[in-house]
């Protein structure tokens, strides 16, 4: 049995190290895509593709840049994922919370630091709360799912018009495909040009009139 349970915490051991691998690599390459498409296209603070929740800016802003450039549409997803991205991690703090209230109760009750009545009416409130918070929170992660698949279009078509489609449904349908069409697409420009560069002006080389008797 020792021998059963060591080859089992061991099995454990590798497939958490295997699936954190493959989120550090889908992370990766997803950041770097997503900053490469905006110093690409002149979007600016492009290192917020680092940063969980802010990507979500500037993946909206990729967006409401093609709308604008291209269409002529002023459309503002940048600031509705991010309020939405904030909004999802205040209300997921808040439900984490809860679950670590409801475990040092439970713990609490079963050390009979409380009475069992106390200790009922205390989960019993936390469980309400939790499942209270739990509609809005799939509210929230429906309408960023939503708004974010736009977005992501957007960028899609703006990289490859042709294929746009193709990416975003597999994107939907396997997530895991994702960073790998932002990565390897990043320095396309078939549907939305680069930013072009500001014309500079040169400053004229000033020279004095020649006096008459020096011209030949």
């Amino acid at each position: 049995y020792m021998m059963e349970g060591a080859i089992a915490v061991v099995v454990a051991m590798l497939l958490y190290l295997f699936f954190s691998a493959i989120l550090f690599v889908r992370y990766i390459l997803y950041s770097l895509g997503l900053m490469g498409l905006a110093k690409r296209t002149g979007v600016k603070n492009a290192w917020l593709a680092w940063i969980p929740v802010a990507n979500l800016w500037l993946l909206g802003s990729i967006s409401d840049q093609y709308r604008y450039v291209v269409k002529g549409e002023f459309k503002s997803k940048r600031k509705i994922l991010l309020m939405l991205g904030i909004a999802s991690m205040v209300v997921g703090m808040v439900i984490f919370g809860l679950i670590t209230s409801l475990a040092i109760t439970g713990i609490s009750g079963a050390m009979g630091g409380i009475s069992e009545e106390q200790m009922v009416s205390q989960l019993m409130g936390r469980a309400i709360g939790m499942v209270g918070l739990f509609v809005p929170m799939m509210g929230i992660a429906i309408a960023q799912m939503v708004i974010r698949y736009m977005a992501l279009y957007d960028v899609y078509k703006s990289m490859d018009p042709s294929n746009c489609v193709m990416f975003l449904v597999l994107s939907i349908l396997f997530s895991f495909t994702e960073p790998f069409f932002l990565f390897f697409n990043r320095n396309k420009d078939e549907g939305m040009p680069p930013r072009r560069q500001q014309p500079v002006y040169e400053q004229p080389v000033y020279q004095a009139p020649q006096e008459p008797w020096n011209q030949n």
